[in-house]
């Protein structure tokens, strides 16, 4: 669609302006689509500066969900793998594997959500994701050689969640029983990681590590209300964590059975 076109654009422009007629000439669309798709970006909830001679500059995204803030904070090979943001949906884990299962997807991927109806977690346990408040993301990784210790994708997991937090925020996290990710002494998120085999062979295909952080929940449910807390980062963008999660568990996922990144996991055991 024209408008995520011109979000990319504006994204990767930074403070610069982007000229409306360079856009309508690189799209091949008139200036008045342009200023359609703009005002459609700024009804979406994104704050949007014109000057005339000047252009379009994105001054907020208010923290919105997308597909194209996501790409623009993605490094390296990460940058092609095919991303999905939702508005909301069950469990991005639970598309994944619809994605999977579509002929069209077999490799990396990408899924996030702004919300999750169902979202779950180990043992058939349910991960509170209530809408805006945290970062609900599935990552796919395609598996080129046979694993023997399928764990440790998610202790590979808890460490790329840790670095990137630490990395954007400098807030040091720390882990229990391999899944939860603990802070201040209570749960801030989760890992619940399921694999994909190939009947026939009963081969691992694919790995989806699914990740639920709560960044700015200020209410939980009774049942977990004394054991769960939030971030309280409301001026953290998902956008850019979730890239920066994906930036450092690729090259974890990557190294197969390499457990020299075990050392780091075993510092951050609570």
């Amino acid at each position: 669609m024209l408008k995520d076109m011109i979000l990319k654009e504006l994204i990767e422009s930074g403070d610069e302006a982007v000229s409306g007629q360079f856009v309508a000439e690189k799209y091949g669309v008139s200036r008045n689509a342009v200023w359609k798709a703009v005002n459609s970006l700024k009804a979406e909830g994104y704050v949007i500066s014109s000057a005339t001679n000047k252009g379009y500059r994105l001054v907020s995204d208010n923290n919105i969900l997308s597909e194209q803030a996501i790409r623009a904070c993605l490094k390296g090979d990460c940058r092609d793998m095919p991303v999905y943001v939702y508005d909301s949906i069950d469990s991005t884990n639970n598309e994944a594997k619809r994605l999977l299962a579509d002929s069209s997807e077999s490799g990396h991927m990408l899924i996030a959500a702004e919300e999750q109806q169902k979202g779950r977690g180990r043992y058939g346990k349910s991960f509170y994701s209530p809408k805006g408040s945290g970062v609900y993301m599935s990552v796919v990784f395609k598996l080129s050689e046979i694993i023997r210790e399928p764990k440790n994708f998610t202790t590979k997991a808890a460490v790329a969640v840790i670095r990137a937090v630490k990395n954007i925020t400098g807030t040091k996290l720390s882990v229990k029983g391999i899944n939860d990710i603990y802070y201040n002494g209570k749960k801030t998120g989760g890992i619940l990681t399921e694999a994909v085999s190939d009947l026939e062979t009963g081969r691992i295909e694919h790995v989806i590590a699914g990740i639920g952080i709560n960044l700015v929940t200020d209410s939980f449910p009774e049942e977990i209300k004394n054991r769960a807390i939030s971030l309280n980062e409301p001026a953290l963008s998902k956008n850019k964590l979730i890239a920066q999660i994906v930036n450092e568990i690729m090259p974890l996922y990557g190294v197969g059975d390499d457990e020299s990144y075990m050392s780091e996991y075993e510092g951050y055991l609570m």
